[in-house]
């Protein structure tokens, strides 16, 4: 566990105990991040597919070299009080605010998409979310610096339509290798609503780069 922003939010890592917790907050966080970019019933799509996330869970928190970990705000933090807010303050801890995992890739879905594999064992940043009243706070990057360490090869799929990621990743060393491919399962409507909505609420994912070149 350790104190970020000066004290406002802290981190914990997280165990395979947390999966419940992690995944709702996944849900919550993949509606605020993605719902102005997709179609309506995205968010709703991703509820309904809850098993399958703590199923993905699961399989990404045992990986070897897995890093997880969940934020927490600070009660009664303030800027004047700083760090001395968070010592001893209880926290919610049914409560977290942002979450992340990075592990060695490729990933197993990977085999499926018509890409060429990175180098095995890369660092894959395979979730950074924090909830919308956190951000320009600074919590995103304590935790992506937690997640990739400095210098260290990496790379992550992101969703075409979320250029304040794409700016984050870029600030973070990160290029788009600039191909994208259209998302399945709950990532994407039904063809016959698909059928129905312009191309760029059709979710489509790419790769982004951070010292390999594939």
């Amino acid at each position: 566990m350790g104190f970020v922003c000066n004290g406002r939010y802290v981190l914990d890592a997280v165990t395979e105990a947390d999966a419940n917790k992690y995944v709702d907050l996944q849900i919550r966080c993949l509606g605020e991040t993605y719902s102005d970019i997709t179609d309506a019933e995205f968010a709703a799509r991703h509820r309904a597919d809850k098993a399958n996330l703590l199923e993905e869970f699961a399989e990404n928190i045992a990986a070897p070299g897995a890093r997880a970990w969940l934020a927490y705000e600070v009660p009664g933090w303030t800027p004047s009080g700083g760090l001395s807010c968070a010592v001893g303050a209880s926290l919610e801890w049914e409560n977290p605010v942002g979450l992340g995992l990075s592990r060695p890739g490729p990933l197993s879905w990977e085999s499926y998409m018509p890409v060429t594999p990175v180098p095995e064992g890369t660092r894959e940043l395979t979730q950074l979310y924090t909830l919308a009243s956190t951000h320009g706070t600074g919590l995103g990057q304590a935790m992506f610096d937690a997640l990739i360490y400095p210098d260290e090869d990496a790379y992550l799929w992101v969703i075409r339509g979320n250029e304040r990621g794409v700016r984050f990743y870029e600030k973070n060393g990160f290029s788009l290798e600039g191909t994208f491919f259209e998302c399945g399962g709950a990532w994407s409507p039904e063809p016959e609503i698909a059928a129905t909505l312009p191309p760029e609420k059709i979710a489509h994912t790419g790769r982004m780069f951070r010292g390999i070149t594939v």
